[in-house]
């Protein structure tokens, strides 16, 4: 290979750039070596730029430590050796249990077809209908975008005159898509008046160049936008869907306020400089347990937006690449409730395909799950707590060592024609499943395009609902004296399962942190380094100290990359059997030594 244009598969925003270099021969001669760079072509997205992690992608393509050869209980074998091994443990467990007690688990590390591949794997050759994305991060607001759709909602006046730029973000964008800076940045600095809105509890990467940082309690975001719509709402008489309608006029601005935290004047403000600007683009940046109810900050969001009279985009940012891609392709399929399963005693063998259960949500059922006497067979890149309990660990090919098609974002494909050939060793989930079903018996077709479900509902049924659901939870953070909310670092991509071995993460951000305010750092007597027990419902760990004055007086947070800090969020799923995260209550106590 000398040269090949391909898209960072790191996180949503699938950066273009150029890989140059060899085969990634074990002799380290010019043509073996493997490097990076922007796409600086014509048209090039965010004009040529690649972030901390997108220049670790020649790093990730050549680690000396991914798994490159299977294992069957910890012991190297070869691959038709694990797919036998696999067969035959499915078989027995469809013979003494039967075919509902397996399970099919899917993360981001497919493509469209090989999503439904595994659909039809789990359909036709294991006779099971659980299956199911265990993506938490995003699936809320895939939930949102089919339930309810707002898409068609008018804007409430005529374009503003000028070129006035107000770019609204919800979370910490640029630490989650550090390429989007280029594109708000560029708005705020290119026009007189132009302004950046952000609505977080903590002053990060992205308040920092705010003109208006609505700066929410822990979890407010979604009062805080249902804020903004309201206040949009009465001041243009806007047309809402009657189901909308009806909820944001029958919340008062005492409760807004309560559950946001942000006074009404701030909140009226920043909606009038959202309707008199020209071009309103709104950015929602959701990631684990960041959020209160990001399923209602998205539906809010995405009204707000399209109320605004000037030009409008609203732009929701998956913490993956292709999630939207699978749960798509699961939503056509039929709904299912493998994760309530997963968390029970009715899964006797478990298929985890493109990702690491522990790093993904290591709450105490699914470790219960993985300890308990199950089959698993898993696809891995580096080796893991999820390899390590694994009866069969099959070394996993990247979304960059194959082809097909991505979602990156809604009404968006992104065809992956070119791509490295595999790691040495590497398999793909489609060459891994088409084995597996002929070893069982069964043969399943070439890869091609699946049904999706795309389609979005017109009613709004339900929110009404969710936010009481949700000013419930609120509440409850009301009576707890701490809060602890999800810390992001822009060197670590999504839940750290990759970007932890990466050389350069591993020197700014090695081990899970704790920050503190400097109020409580001087309640507890705390000093950078020191070690504090930190208490949830979810677990209790110990994690060092950084004193920051980014956090609200009663908050702290953790680093949400790894795998200890994750599990402190506890396991909740809502009616749908989906996960439901959120801040939550935290006690801490200091320990007397480190």
């Amino acid at each position: 290979m000398k040269e090949l244009k391909a898209h960072c598969s790191f996180c949503s925003l699938a950066c273009p750039l150029v890989l140059r270099g060899g085969e990634r021969r074990p002799v380290f001669t010019g043509e073996s070596l493997l490097s990076v760079d922007w796409d600086k072509g014509a048209g090039s997205k965010f004009g040529g730029s690649v972030c901390a992690r997108g220049n670790a992608v020649a790093e990730f393509l050549t680690h000396p430590l991914r798994v490159n050869y299977p294992f069957i209980l910890g012991e190297r074998s070869t691959i038709s050796a694990a797919v036998r091994e696999t067969a035959k443990s499915l078989a027995d467990v469809k013979r003494e249990f039967g075919n509902d007690s397996i399970g099919v688990l899917l993360g981001e590390n497919l493509t469209i077809e090989e999503a439904g591949m595994a659909v039809a794997f789990a359909r036709d050759v294991l006779g099971t209908g659980n299956i199911a994305l265990f993506a938490p991060d995003d699936a809320p607001l895939f939930r949102a975008y089919l339930n309810r759709d707002f898409s068609k909602i008018k804007p409430a006046g005529a374009k503003p005159p000028g070129d006035r730029v107000v770019s609204l973000i919800i979370g910490d964008s640029f630490s989650e898509h550090p390429c989007t800076a280029k594109s708000v940045l560029a708005g705020k600095y290119g026009t007189r008046g132009s302004e950046v809105i952000v609505v977080g509890p903590e002053t990060n990467r992205t308040a920092w160049f705010a003109n208006r940082h609505l700066r929410c309690r822990p979890g407010g975001e979604s009062a805080v936008v249902a804020g903004l719509l309201k206040a949009a709402a009465e001041k243009t008489g806007a047309a809402l869907t009657p189901e909308l309608k009806k909820l944001i006029g029958a919340l008062g601005w005492d409760e807004i306020e309560r559950a946001g935290g942000v006074p009404k004047d701030a909140i009226t403000a920043a909606a009038g400089a959202m309707l008199g600007a020209a071009k309103v683009t709104t950015y929602l940046s959701n990631i684990f347990g960041r959020i209160g109810s990001p399923a209602l900050a998205f539906s809010f969001a995405e009204a707000l937006t399209n109320v605004c009279p000037g030009d409008r985009e609203f732009v929701p940012q998956f913490v993956q690449q292709n999630t939207w891609g699978i749960y798509s392709v699961l939503a056509a399929a039929g709904s299912s409730d493998c994760l309530k399963k997963l968390a029970g005693t009715e899964l006797r063998a478990i298929i985890a395909l493109g990702l690491d259960l522990f790093s993904v949500y290591p709450a105490a059922p699914i470790e219960k799950a993985m300890r308990e006497k199950r089959f698993t067979a898993t696809t891995q890149f580096f080796w893991n707590q999820t390899a390590d309990r694994a009866n069969v660990v099959i070394p996993a090919a990247s979304l960059m060592e194959k082809k097909g098609t991505v979602a990156p974002a809604f009404g968006e494909e992104l065809v992956r024609s070119e791509f490295m050939p595999p790691l040495a060793g590497a398999v793909t989930a489609e060459k891994f499943l088409s084995m597996l079903a002929k070893e069982m018996g069964a043969e399943l077709g070439a890869p091609a395009k699946p049904a999706r479900r795309t389609d979005r509902a017109a009613s709004a049924d339900g929110m009404a609902g969710e936010w009481a659901a949700y000013a419930s939870a609120m509440k409850e953070l009301d009576a707890a004296g701490t809060v602890l909310i999800p810390w992001s670092e822009s060197v670590h991509a999504a839940d750290g399962s990759l970007s932890r071995n990466f050389y350069w993460s591993r020197i700014t951000c090695p081990v899970a942190t704790l920050f503190v305010s400097e109020e409580i750092a001087g309640k507890l007597k705390l000093k950078r380094g020191d070690h504090v027990e930190v208490s949830t419902a979810g677990a209790e760990i110990v994690l060092p100290v950084e004193i920051t004055k980014k956090l609200p007086a009663n908050a702290v947070g953790a680093t949400i990359h790894f795998p200890a800090v994750r599990k402190l969020f506890p396991w909740k799923l809502d009616q749908g059997g989906e996960i439901v995260l959120g801040p939550v209550p935290v006690k801490l106590n200091r320990q007397s030594g480190k």
